[in-house]
């Protein structure tokens, strides 16, 4: 940024606690986790406000934008600065509910109440209002959802849809594929080495990039008879070859392989990609594996094998409407909202 002739200030440090929760580490809802960041505490709250309003005034600025930042946001409300909210539709919750909504059925970590009368003692030691409810800290002047609507998990009680995406989505790939699957995963995933070893065991071919994997991690893989890959791949490229884009529902690969119009095999690791899954699982363009990593080795097969024929019937489809005179897509539906199976089945 610094390169670009931009002016580069050190945002406030927070210092982020475990979410204890009543099943673990997980949050339940976007309070959990801004509980964590430093909502749940006037002493931890405080000084990471006190530090927003401070760079604030010193940038003295016209316009505001924020992407997931709720302490900023507290810094902002009801100021005089002008602000701007945006984000996917996981990290840019509703302001219209009465409290944020839950990603599962559980109790949260951190109740509303706790949270509201730690933002109320803050807000009434800055002199500023208190928001009436903890949604509106992601209202702001205006705000955008800057995803694919059907992507966004909340859509059903946002007051103005998604905008889409800030890339434009690919537009869908046409080559046969000679592979059947493109794997994009993380090393630091606790069972991704699972995932690896049901798409060896698959027998079907395909190619692997390992995010953070060490080169003694890839040679290992690849003398068992992966093909594996030492830097990132262009994912167009990857599904020109590859019939199945395998991945985490990460929110920008699951925009990228809708818009290529391959079947997507997910491995969500967190709630924003379980989020992600069950979208694309409710679209009908994914197979997914089940989280906390209760899948087998013959269920990455499977799963493999169901998305994979799925391509198969889809581009016989597609080759049908183009020998009718029919454009890719026609028929009302999108090419890259072909019908897969969801297994993502989480309880």
């Amino acid at each position: 940024m610094q390169e670009a002739g931009f002016e580069v200030l050190q945002a406030p440090l927070a210092r982020v606690a475990a979410i204890q929760g009543p099943d673990g580490t997980q949050p339940v809802t976007v309070g959990d986790i801004m509980g964590a960041v430093g909502f749940s505490s006037v002493e931890r709250l405080t000084p990471l406000v006190a530090g927003w309003h401070a760079l604030i005034d010193l940038a003295a600025p016209d316009l505001v934008v924020t992407d997931y930042a709720p302490t900023a946001n507290l810094a902002l409300f009801g100021g005089p600065v002008p602000w701007l909210p945006i984000g996917d539709g996981f990290t840019l919750p509703p302001f219209e509910t009465a409290e944020f909504l839950p990603f599962r059925k559980a109790r949260p970590a951190y109740p509303n109440d706790r949270l509201m009368a730690v933002v109320g003692a803050v807000q009434a030691r800055r002199g500023r209002p208190v928001p009436a409810r903890l949604p509106l800290l992601f209202e702001g002047t205006r705000r955008y959802v800057v995803t694919l609507p059907e992507l966004d998990p909340w859509s059903r009680v946002r007051s103005a849809p998604a905008i889409g995406p800030i890339s434009p989505p690919p537009r869908p790939v046409d080559a046969a594929p000679g592979d059947s699957y493109f794997a994009y995963l993380s090393a630091g995933f606790p069972h991704t080495g699972r995932v690896l070893e049901g798409l060896l065991a698959s027998g079907r071919p395909g190619s692997v990039f390992l995010r953070d994997a060490t080169p003694e991690t890839v040679e290992g893989w690849r003398r068992r008879g992966l093909t594996m890959w030492d830097q990132p791949q262009d994912l167009r490229a990857m599904a020109e070859r590859a019939a199945v884009i395998v991945h985490h529902a990460g929110i920008g690969t699951a925009e990228q392989a809708l818009g290529l119009g391959r079947p997507q095999l997910l491995v969500p690791r967190h709630f924003e990609q379980f989020a992600n899954a069950d979208a694309l699982g409710r679209l009908g363009v994914a197979v997914g594996l089940r989280g906390g990593g209760r899948f087998t080795v013959e269920d990455v097969g499977r799963a493999l094998n169901m998305a994979t024929e799925e391509n198969r019937l889809s581009s016989a489809r597609r080759r049908r409407r183009q020998g009718s005179g029919g454009a890719p897509g026609a028929g009302g539906r999108a090419p890259s909202q072909r019908r897969v199976w969801n297994c993502q089945g989480r309880d």
